[in-house]
């Protein structure tokens, strides 16, 4: 049965007229009196008789309107996007690259804590955050824009920067940041006799090298900073959970975390 048909006929039960109907409809007259007759064949009943007072619905249709309103309603609830509410979410998981987490990390779990009690898991990126991105326990990455799975869907967001940075009479580290620059030596693209003496994968133990060492520190731009290396960052999520509303909104809060970043001093 088409569902068209049967809102043609709630329509006309209610409004006792196939013109009033019409014009509730936004259909024109005939259509409405070509379903009625449809309605008739298929259900095998007059429902309307016409009358001086216009239509008068049967006993049958008075008995099936109601049921057939319902069903509608339902039916339409059915269909309509749940609506989002970050208060009903339990769990929130969030993987980021650490020079990244260093920045952005307290502003993110503050801007979360304020629209849900959920637990708010922040994690390190690791190998494992692609897998984990897959199968749905992680939620949103945030990490350098790279060839992924194509079970992931990528979008970038910012452009950060790596600046020489700490007692160039010292030796150069490298940080070794996990899924992206294990294998790959970005410094050498400024400095192709550039070696690496001391790598480390902890942004805070590099930060407290700097006094005898440099590195190529990666921070988000400045107009204020020469950027000698360029990293381009990604919202990372499950290519089939993009549109999904918790992962937009999560989506929406990240990259404004990370614009607020840019744009202070």
């Amino acid at each position: 049965m088409d569902l068209n048909a049967l809102s043609v006929f709630v329509t006309l039960y209610k409004s006792g007229s196939t013109q009033r109907a019409a014009v509730i409809l936004g259909r024109s007259q005939s259509y409405v009196s070509k379903t009625l007759a449809q309605l008739r064949q298929d259900l095998g009943d007059p429902l309307f008789i016409r009358t001086a007072n216009g239509f008068q619905p049967t006993t049958y249709a008075t008995q099936i309107a109601p049921k057939i309103q319902l069903a509608i309603e339902q039916i339409n609830s059915a269909l309509e996007p749940e609506k989002f509410n970050p208060m009903h979410i339990e769990h929130i998981c969030i993987h980021v690259v650490e020079p990244m987490l260093v920045i952005i990390g307290k502003s993110l779990v503050e801007i979360i804590r304020e629209k849900t009690n959920a637990i708010i898991e922040l994690r390190h990126w690791r190998k494992q955050s692609n897998a984990l991105l897959i199968d749905g326990t992680v939620d949103i990455g945030i990490h350098g824009l790279k060839e992924r799975p194509q079970q992931l869907y990528q979008k970038k967001i910012a452009q950060g920067s790596a600046t020489l940075s700490g007692n160039l009479a010292g030796e150069y580290v490298k940080l070794l940041v996990e899924d992206y620059n294990e294998h790959i030596e970005l410094h050498k693209s400024t400095d192709h006799k550039l070696d690496a003496t001391i790598l480390v994968d902890n942004y805070v133990v590099l930060n407290q090298l700097l006094e005898q060492h440099y590195t190529y520190k990666f921070q988000l731009p400045s107009d204020n900073v020469k950027q000698d290396i360029g990293v381009d960052i990604a919202l990372i999520c499950n290519a089939s959970r993009r549109h999904e509303q918790k992962i937009k909104w999560l989506s929406n809060i990240c990259q404004n975390v990370i614009q607020q970043a840019i744009q202070k001093p």
